[in-house]
């Protein structure tokens, strides 16, 4: 319609004679016509669908007409089924009450007459004093419904002329007097150690409803048995050692028998959660007995004396102690065929010590065991899972538990520990061998196989043996707090006594006999047989370590001291030498030991180590984190004496000797022209010469020191090389060729010095840079900047600086701008 708008619109505007009026006329006559005609049709074509929409309509009117009045009549029926149904479910339920009620009076009725008959054999049975059989009745008629017995039915029903009294009065009589019975027969049977007497009496108990009458029984019957097998254990010998360690053994081995075999009757008869009543009361009896077996202990190994004397000792100067040893050793020698009472002198002595220690830490241990057994058990019959296991209160308050602590059981073991740590410890250092260097002695290199192979001090051999001992000493007694605080005493002993008062004081002492003139060379002139004699007894001593250690030197440091009373006082200097190089690598090599007694041995050879001896909570975890620390601590202050000892040894020995060996290199017949030609480009005396002496100077120093004392050492010196020979390059004035001789003689230089230790190496990347770009071409160079072109520069990673390296383009007198 628009449209046709649009166009009427253009049309009148073109307007402009009658004809054109009229043609429009015509037109819109024509249209006005076929839009008529078109309006009607739509129109009819409405009106049409309109009404077969309404004729379809009344057809769906008519048909949910029906559908409503089959509705309705379907309703009608459901309403009458449900009608009916409510009627029978009605009848059904009666019926079902009835039923139900039926059937509780029969039951009623089967039970009174079971009541009656149990009543009736019971009695004919106490007649008979048949007490078994009276239990069983009892047991039977303890099964049936409690309401029976005391029902107005029963007694009218039950009773009888031979037996008057009501059901119950006439079981509890019988119960009473059966208790009375079995408690006897019980008692009588335990006394005279009838098993079978005693097991019938016990699985009676239940059936007459005294089953913790029968467990307190039984309880104190295995008490009892306890108490006399500790009072055999202690009547016995008791001065013969690990006399008391075997005893507590025996009695928790007594106390876990009877739970693992008597727990069957008790799951039969009783129920198995009641095993745990019977643990709680034994525990009783074992803690009592346990203790008194640590009493006796202490009271025989006079524990509290010899703590004392160990305090005493401990308080006394360093001087008396000494002395007080040297008397004691005396006496000992005197008194070898006197008992042992009138030996002991105090402080106790160190083979005495061990010997308590050792069972000391077997009882710890015994204990440990037990109470991880109880634990378990205990747990397993009250159907409990724990997950970590923790000990069940008989054991976390039990009187042992509370007497280890309170009693300082625990307190006076540590301090016995820490006392033999030091005492073992000092005994070594006055039996210290250092081992002879002769054989390392030489300018061929020597191939270590093993541990074995190094040369130490037999002191850190015997250190690490004695660690060991008291390691398993603390780890055996199972007691967490045990193992951590000997941590603790163990850092602080290798600390002060190990590397202060020892390997300090040892490189303190030799520190001033160091010169720059020594060198390494064969003075120990003492027969072969000794020192293979003393390697095969110190390899011994190493074997309980399970280290294939090489073993201690030919002669005792006294004899080497004596023997050097005899030669000229330049021998005396190189044997300081040799001792000062013998404690670094002690030093060194002590960080392998320590690594494998405590990670390798604790934590990696035996994962489950810490978890069988310590299964409560967390405390293999917190054990495991603690040995860790403790060695990363050790580890730790050995480091920083290393570095230390190591570099006094450079600055004494070493810094002279690489002045005086680096002087000849880059030296070129002038010492500021390094200027080559075709006659002397071959010429590489000089660090021939260097090299010659380096090995004759160097390679017995690295045939004596382990890898990683050599690694230290050789770094200083490296350090030191380097820092020589840069000072060196900028005094030079080089030529082309010079510059390619230099690089030649820096590759041998650093291949002699550093072998295949790349790590090293790298510390003489700055020369190697220096002389690289000595050996540049003029087109390498920018003619603006003076450096290197940027492609050069891009290539490798510089330590040089563009300042750097401008500044040794200078050097060169044969650049052509």
């Amino acid at each position: 319609m628009e449209d046709h708008a649009n166009k009427y619109q253009v049309l009148l505007q073109k307007l402009a004679t009658q004809s054109q009026v009229d043609k429009l006329q015509a037109l819109l006559q024509r249209e006005d016509a076929e839009t008529l005609v078109k309006m009607d049709k739509f129109i009819q074509d409405a009106e049409l669908k309109h009404n077969r929409s309404i004729r379809r309509l009344e057809l769906q009117r008519t048909d949910l007409t029906s559908v409503l009045a089959r509705y309705q009549t379907a309703l009608s029926l459901v309403s009458d089924s449900h009608n009916v149904a409510r009627q029978v479910h009605s009848e059904i339920s009666r019926a079902d009450r009835e039923r139900k009620l039926v059937d509780a009076t029969l039951q009623f009725v089967l039970q009174v007459r079971s009541l009656k008959t149990h009543i009736s054999v019971a009695h004919e049975a106490f007649n008979k004093n048949d007490y078994c059989t009276v239990a069983r009745n009892i047991q039977l008629i303890r099964q049936l419904d409690p309401n029976i017995m005391n029902s107005q039915f029963a007694k009218r029903v039950v009773p009888s002329s031979e037996l008057p009294e009501d059901p119950s009065v006439l079981v509890n009589q019988w119960c009473e007097k059966c208790t009375h019975v079995f408690k006897t027969n019980f008692l009588d049977a335990a006394s005279r150690q009838n098993v079978d007497q005693l097991t019938l009496s016990f699985q009676m108990f239940p059936l007459i409803g005294q089953e913790f009458l029968g467990l307190d029984l039984y309880s104190k019957y295995v008490c009892d048995i306890v108490a006399s097998q500790s009072r055999k254990i202690m009547t016995g010998e008791n001065k013969r050692p690990g006399v008391f360690a075997q005893a507590l053994l025996h009695l928790c081995k007594i106390v876990s028998t009877v739970i693992n075999n008597h727990s069957q009757i008790i799951a039969t008869c009783y129920g198995l959660h009641h095993m745990v009543h019977v643990m709680e009361k034994v525990q009783k009896e074992v803690d009592l007995q346990a203790g008194l077996v640590l009493d006796v202990f202490a009271e025989v190994r006079k524990l509290q004396r010899v703590v004392y004397a160990v305090n005493e000792w401990n308080l006394a100067p360093k001087e008396q102690q000494q002395q007080h040893q040297q008397q004691q050793q005396q006496h000992q020698q005197q008194h070898r065929d006197e008992s042992n009472e009138q030996a002991i002198i105090e402080p106790i002595t160190v083979a005495e010590l061990s010997s308590l220690l050792m069972e000391f830490s077997q009882i710890l241990q015994n204990w440990s065991m037990y109470t991880l057994f109880f634990s378990v058990r205990w747990y397993e019959f009250r159907n409990e899972t724990m997950s970590p296991l923790q000990p069940p209160s008989p054991i976390s308050s039990g009187q042992l538990t509370t007497k280890l602590s309170n009693d300082s059981f625990l307190s006076n073991f540590q301090i016995l520990i820490a006392h033999y740590l030091q005492r073992s410890f000092r005994k070594s250092l006055s039996l210290e061998e250092l081992p002879s260097l002769d054989n390392l002695v030489s300018t061929r290199p020597f191939k270590h196989t093993d541990l074995s192979t190094y040369p130490i001090s037999s002191v850190l051999e015997d250190l690490s043996v004695l660690i060991k001992k008291t390691l398993i000493l603390a780890v055996n007694t199972g007691q967490p707090e045990l193992l951590s605080n000997f941590l603790d005493q163990l850092a602080r002993f290798y600390q002060n006594e190990f590397l202060v008062k020892f390997m300090q004081n040892k490189f303190k002492e030799l520190h001033p006999k160091l010169a720059s003139t020594l060198f390494l060379k064969k003075v120990d002139n003492q027969p072969n047989s000794v020192g293979t004699a003393n390697e095969k007894q110190s390899a011994t001593k190493l074997s309980q370590l399970g280290f294939n250690f090489r073993g201690a030197a030919a002669n005792a440091l006294t004899n080497i001291q004596s023997n050097l009373q005899a030669v000229v006082s330049d021998n005396e200097s190189v044997m300081f030498l040799r001792q000062y190089l013998i404690y670094v690598n002690t030093l060194y090599l002590n960080v392998r030991f320590m690594h494998r007694l405590l990670t390798v041995e604790i934590l990696e050879e035996n994962p489950n180590l810490l978890r069988d001896n310590f299964p409560f909570g967390e405390d293999p975890i917190s054990l495991s984190k603690k040995v860790g620390a403790c060695e990363e601590l050790l580890i730790r202050q050995n480091n920083k004496l290393q570095r230390w000892s190591v570099k006094i040894l450079f600055e004494s020995v070493f810094l002279s000797k690489i002045r005086t060996l680096i002087h000849p290199i880059f030296n070129n017949g002038n010492e500021d022209n390094y200027i080559s030609n075709a006659d002397n480009f071959e010429n590489l005396s000089n660090v021939n010469d260097f090299v010659s002496k380096w090995k004759s100077a160097m390679v017995p120093f690295q045939n004596i020191f382990c890898a990683e004392a050599w690694s230290e050492l050789l770094s200083l010196i490296i350090d030191t090389i380097v820092r020589l020979l840069e000072q060196r390059i900028w005094t030079l004035r080089v030529n082309e060729l010079g510059a390619t001789k230099l690089d030649r003689e820096l590759s041998l230089l650093i291949t002699t010095v550093c072998s295949t230790n790349y790590t090293l190496r790298e510390k003489f990347t700055k020369l190697t840079q220096l002389v690289l770009v000595l050996g540049l071409d003029d087109d390498d160079f920018n003619i603006d900047s003076g450096d290197i072109k940027e492609e050069i520069e891009g290539g490798m990673n510089w330590i040089v600086s563009p300042q750097e390296r401008i500044k040794t383009r200078g050097l060169k007198v044969d650049k052509r701008h």
